[in-house]
C-alpha cells in the first residue's frame, strides 16, 4: 500500500513487490516453498494464461514465490473492495470481473480488453481454473471452469499450469491450523492454443486437469 500509489496501476508492481511478501510470509509462517519448473515462466515471451490450482489461503504465498513478469490476477470484483488486499491489487493493475446475473455484455466486453492487452502488451493473467477453493481438502481438484481456457484460446496463447501441493502436516484446512514446513509447487510446460478452434476449448481444458491432477498426484507421494 505505501509502494503502490506512488505507480498507480503499473503491472509490474506485484512483480516487485511479491518477493518481499514471500519472504516475510516464510519468515512469520516458518514455511518455505520449493517450486520446480520456473524456467517455463519466461520461457515464452508473449502473453498466456497462469492456471494454478487453488488450496487455501497460502496459496497466495506460492504464487508469490514464483510472480513473472508483465503479470496480472483475473478476480471477482467483490475482492476490491477488501481493505488493503483489495486497494493494492487495484493500484497494481489486476483485473476484476464482475459476478452479476445480468452483466454478460459487461463480463463480454471487459475480457475482450483483456485478450487485446495479453496480446499487444504480452500480458500474462493468472485465473485460477477451479474458481473457488477446494474445501473437501481431498487432494482431488474441482472440475475446471473454462474461462481462462476460453480466453487463451482467442489470444492463440499457451496456458502454463502450475500444480500446487500443501501438506496436511503444513496447513489443516478443516481447523485453519497453520505449522512450519515444506510446501511443493511444480510449474508445468507451457501448453499450445496454436490452431485451436472454440470448439476445442472443451478437450483443452480436461488435457490440463488431468496433467495437473497427475502432478498433484505425484507431488503428494513426495511429502
Amino acid at each position: 500500500m505505501i509502494y503502490c500509489p506512488f505507480f498507480p496501476k503499473n503491472r509490474d508492481n506485484t512483480y516487485t513487490l511479491a518477493p518481499l511478501f514471500y519472504h516475510l510470509s516464510r519468515l512469520c509462517l516458518g514455511i518455505t516453498i520449493e517450486a520446480e519448473g520456473t524456467e517455463h515462466l519466461e520461457s515464452y515471451e508473449g502473453g498466456y494464461i497462469l492456471s494454478p490450482n487453488h488450496q487455501s489461503s497460502l496459496d497466495t504465498m506460492c504464487i508469490a514465490r514464483i510472480w513473472p513478469h508483465r503479470a496480472i490476477i483475473l478476480m471477482k470484483k467483490s475482492l476490491m473492495y477488501v481493505p488493503f488486499f483489495g486497494w493494492a491489487a487495484y493500484l497494481s493493475g489486476h483485473e476484476f470481473i464482475t459476478r452479476k446475473s445480468g452483466a454478460s455484455n459487461e463480463v463480454r466486453d471487459h475480457m475482450n480488453i483483456i485478450n487485446e492487452r495479453i496480446k499487444k502488451e504480452r500480458l500474462r493473467v493468472c485465473v485460477f481454473p477451479e474458481g473457488t477453493r477446494n474445501k473437501a481438502f481431498d487432494g482431488k481438484m474441482l472440475p475446471f471452469k473454462k474461462g481462462g481456457f476460453h480466453m487463451a484460446q482467442q489470444c492463440q496463447s499457451p496456458v502454463v499450469p502450475v500444480v500446487i501441493y500443501i501438506p496436511p502436516s503444513v496447513y489443516d484446512g478443516k481447523n485453519w491450523v497453520f505449522n512450519s514446513g515444506v510446501i511443493r509447487m511444480k510449474v508445468l510446460e507451457p501448453v499450445s492454443t496454436v490452431g485451436l478452434k472454440p470448439e476445442d476449448v472443451t478437450e483443452l481444458t480436461n488435457s490440463v486437469q488431468t496433467k495437473m491432477q497427475a502432478t498433484l498426484d505425484e507431488l503428494s507421494k513426495r511429502a
